[in-house]
């Protein structure tokens, strides 16, 4: 059993199977995100948001708990970064603001926390 299954999979109803590949797509959506160019267009926003929520729910995610989500991978170190990827993503599609915002706040307080 993985540590993503016990710490995130088991939490949201998912089968070992699908919380595996979810993990799997969350990394190659981090590996996207980084190979991109453009990552501040809007164009761009759209699609990465769009693929993430796609792969979240057909493993088994509803929509309803994306958010929820988002905020359990923000307190795992392995999939951090990925949120800082896909909340500003989200916002900067035209994604309603209050979405997300406990997470987007808990990052804009680790950012200040870390400057000098």
């Amino acid at each position: 059993m993985s540590e993503f299954y016990k710490e995130v999979g088991t939490l949201f109803g998912q089968t070992e199977l699908q919380s595996a590949d979810l993990e799997r797509g969350l990394v190659r959506l981090v590996q996207e995100f980084k190979a991109a160019s453009e990552v501040g267009s809007r164009d761009f926003s759209s699609q990465f948001y769009q693929k993430f929520e796609q792969l979240v729910t057909q493993n088994g995610i509803m929509e309803t708990e994306v958010e929820a989500l988002v905020n359990v991978l923000y307190f795992s170190d392995d999939h951090q970064q990925l949120v800082t990827f896909v909340v500003p993503s989200y916002y900067n599609a035209g994604g309603d603001r209050a979405q997300f915002a406990d997470t987007y706040q808990l990052m804009m307080d680790d950012v200040q926390q870390a400057a000098p």
